[in-house]
């Protein structure tokens, strides 16, 4: 499970079915678990996703590692590009954001180990 944040202003795109519309329009036979949104596509045997808040969602995929390196390729693209539409960042820029973070994550949790 994974967490992405979401540009700020672009969540409201993602309010009222604006998600699971943009998760239709990239993989297929989208269907409804709950706050959940479920689809399939080539390598993702599964794939869910969900609002947190407007800044930020959750989701969890299931790859099939059998896939050929055609369809892993063509699955990995247009994750990215869901991912892009979704958050308003690029790849890079939601690397750069998670390694970020994770710094500060782990700079607060050494700062409080010291504080002990």
């Amino acid at each position: 499970m994974r967490s992405y944040e979401v540009k700020r202003g672009h969540g409201k795109t993602l309010e009222k079915g604006g998600l699971r519309k943009r998760l239709a329009e990239v993989f297929d036979g989208v269907s409804d678990k709950g706050d959940w949104h479920v689809a399939s596509y080539g390598a993702l045997q599964q794939v869910t996703v969900r609002m947190v808040s407007k800044s930020e969602i959750e989701l969890d995929s299931q790859l099939d590692t059998t896939a050929s390196l055609e369809v892993a390729t063509d699955t990995h693209q247009r994750f990215n590009k869901f991912l892009e539409t979704v958050t308003g960042f690029s790849a890079k820029q939601r690397k750069d954001r998670a390694k970020a973070k994770a710094k500060a994550e782990a700079k607060a949790a050494a700062a409080q180990e010291s504080g002990d």
